[in-house]
């Protein structure tokens, strides 16, 4: 029996979609918490907004795996099949 590897995601896109779930998580956490903790939650949440920039730009330029061309279907096939067009 062989085995093969299958790339999903690079290194990049592994990162990212590490950070954002910590980063979701300790924004609910200092939302909660309040107080003082709202300064860290705003910055958490320009955090986001960051790794979502970095996300879009990756999809674009990034490796083989990351592109959005690479997905299943792209996203301007998703928006076709959502209007109904063929």
């Amino acid at each position: 029996m062989t085995q093969h590897t299958v790339r999903i995601w690079d290194l990049p896109t592994r990162i990212f979609h590490w950070a954002l779930a910590v980063c979701i998580v300790a924004l609910v956490i200092t939302a909660n918490v309040g107080g003082n903790a709202m300064v860290w939650h705003f910055r958490l949440g320009y955090t986001v907004l960051a790794l979502l920039v970095f996300r879009l730009v990756w999809g674009l330029v990034g490796g083989r795996w990351s592109r959005f061309s690479a997905f299943l279907y792209s996203p301007a096939r998703l928006l076709r099949y959502l209007r109904g067009t063929p």
